[in-house]
């Protein structure tokens, strides 16, 4: 049964922070810990994992708001499960981040993250809904209401994310799955294989594979293609784990040409896709060589505001996907994300590697401006004029009506024999006498008269090349550190988690601590002063007197009073209010 938290009305009397110091409280109070109590711990939205819990009547759930705290601080401190428990129990900072307040008072035990963590995932695989992407929307859509921060123009960059898998050759790839798909078998038939086949199945892979030569290789794989062939009917035949199923077909079609009456073939190594299965155990991790490295995993596209007014630039969109998909078609997811929650964009600046026809195709559906610093494609070769120096004047669906040439001679633009193509004539007399006709210019001398001749695309292109500046690539530049922010916590780029799913909910944990540290540098100073106001707002009559009391251990006494409530405020009473935000409790 889901039940919400109920905010926490006073503090206890029995709360840590009783017992610390002025000066103790004060740097407590000012710290990181605080900052994400009220900016991303209290915003939690928990009623949005209600469908993960019984309807009837039954034992209630463990707080949502502190396991999803917890969650995002594991992301965004690169914590293991073990020293986030250490954390939950023996850290100061962490439990006053989670509103774990009483000295007495249990967090949840690992078990309950796992439990959580396996409900998300097993939720998202049925309905497409991540909901640790839901809680980044709505605490960062709130995060963005309180400061006022103008999200028009943002910026984007993309960044490789490893997946937890060890990098394997082709015959490692092939025993592996052949290990897998033999452990689910029942236990008769899984028996009688590992007799059978105890060469490939009593060792793991790579010990296998580690002294074989080189011309011993393709003859192992011919042979685990045929034991994977075999394998793959008695797997469906005992209805097998379905994943396990389909993680074996995909390497076969992956690795081997499979023809009727002909034995099997090996592909070659240029033929294999770039997403092919790259590890049994995690095969939603694809292949991506960028900048002359090999990458196995995903890729995190980040979308920040960038507006010079702002007083602090968020985050405000992270999208996870194979790493072999475009950053164009990321952007588009990118838009249409912002576009569901209703987060205003007009300009995008990112860099050449965004520019494409997905893309442009979104941007002009969402109506937002690209500023790309740089563009793919190849440059315009010397001594000709490249298709950005014509002015092209286009009507409202985006298709091409005047251009106008270098020398400011225009002409009408109409459609071309072609789909996608179109024409420009120029006056004869008029292109005969410039002086860069049939030389840097791209007009054409042809029966009909001087004419230009140009794909939709290049048109498109070019706009872009128009728009391009100095001033894009150094606003741009800024989300490469945004970019070393997030992956900071992840040692050399690589996750602690197997699988897209899992790999997007450390990645919302990474990019909520990026926003948490940049909300408490802008709010440290106004912060410290707060607390200084409080302080000094406190009735000087009271303070001496019940701090005595307090250190006298009689603070109990006070819970007598109904007038009075707890304040831990530079450890004074006030009956004023507490200087602490409502919190969840049990």
């Amino acid at each position: 049964m889901f039940r919400e938290s109920l905010p926490k009305q006073q503090a206890s009397m029995f709360d840590a922070l009783w017992l610390m110091p002025a000066k103790m409280q004060e740097r407590l109070l000012t710290s990181w810990a605080d900052t994400f109590r009220q900016e991303v711990f209290a915003r939690i939205p928990e009623n949005l994992f209600a469908p993960l819990f019984s309807e009837i009547d039954s034992r209630p759930n463990a707080p949502i708001n502190i396991i999803m705290g917890g969650e995002i601080l594991k992301g965004g401190f690169g914590w293991t499960d073990e020293e986030l428990a250490e954390r939950l129990e023996f850290d100061l900072l962490t439990r006053h981040a989670l509103g774990l307040d009483e000295v007495g008072q249990e967090a949840p035990t690992m078990r309950t993250f796992y439990n959580l963590r396996r409900r998300v995932r097993e939720y998202a695989e049925r309905n497409g809904q991540n909901l640790y992407s839901d809680v980044f929307a709505s605490v960062t859509d709130e995060q963005l209401a309180k400061f006022a921060l103008k999200t028009n123009w943002q910026r984007m960059d993309s960044t490789q994310l490893l997946s937890n898998i060890a990098q394997m050759n082709r015959l490692e790839l092939v025993i592996a799955t052949l290990q897998k798909g033999v452990r689910a078998l029942p236990p008769t038939p899984k028996k009688k294989w590992e007799e059978e086949q105890e060469a490939y199945l009593s060792k793991p892979a790579q010990n296998i594979c580690y002294r074989l030569k080189n011309e011993a290789v393709e003859p192992h794989l011919h042979a685990v293609g045929e034991l994977l062939l075999q394998l793959l009917p008695q797997l469906v035949d005992n209805q097998a784990d379905p994943t396990v199923v389909e993680v074996v077909q995909r390497v076969i079609n992956d690795q081997y040409q499979i023809e009727a009456d002909q034995p099997i073939r090996l592909k070659p190594a240029k033929e294999v896709r770039a997403n092919s299965v790259q590890s049994p155990h995690d095969p939603e991790a694809t292949y991506r060589h960028k900048h002359e490295q090999g990458y196995q995993g995903y890729v995190v596209n980040l979308s920040e505001t960038c507006d010079p007014t702002n007083k602090v630039q968020l985050i405000t969109s992270v999208q996870t996907a194979a790493n072999c998909v475009d950053d164009g078609q990321l952007l588009a997811d990118t838009l249409d994300d912002l576009a569901e929650r209703e987060v205003a964009i007009d300009e995008a600046t990112v860099d050449g590697g965004y520019n494409g026809a997905t893309s442009e195709a979104a941007c002009r559906r969402r109506k937002v401006k690209l500023r790309p610093t740089t563009l793919r494609g190849g440059q315009t070769k010397e001594g000709v004029f490249g298709w950005d120096a014509y002015d092209w004047t286009l009507d409202e669906s985006g298709q091409p009506v005047q251009v106008s040439c270098p020398q400011g001679k225009r002409a009408s633009v109409q459609t071309g024999s072609k789909k996608g193509r179109f024409l420009a004539r120029f006056d004869a007399d008029s292109c005969a006498a410039g002086p860069f006709f049939q030389k840097e210019c791209r007009v054409q001398s042809r029966r009909r008269g001087p004419t230009l001749n140009v794909t939709l695309r290049l048109i498109q292109v070019a706009g872009l090349r128009q728009g391009m500046s100095a001033d894009n690539a150094a606003v741009r530049a800024n989300v490469e550190s945004t970019v070393h922010a997030f992956k900071h916590p992840f040692t050399g780029g690589k996750l602690r988690v197997r699988g897209l799913i899992r790999a997007h909910m450390m990645a919302c944990g990474s990019v909520l601590m990026v926003n948490l540290r940049r909300l408490h540098d802008y709010l440290q100073p106004n912060s410290a002063n707060e607390l200084g106001r409080q302080a000094n707002s406190t009735d000087s009559s009271l303070v001496l007197p019940l701090n005595f009391l307090f250190r006298r251990g009689l603070s109990h006494f006070l819970a007598f009073f109904p007038g009075f409530q707890f304040a831990p405020n530079r450890n004074t009473f006030t009956a004023t209010g507490r200087f602490l935000p409502a919190v969840g409790c049990r």
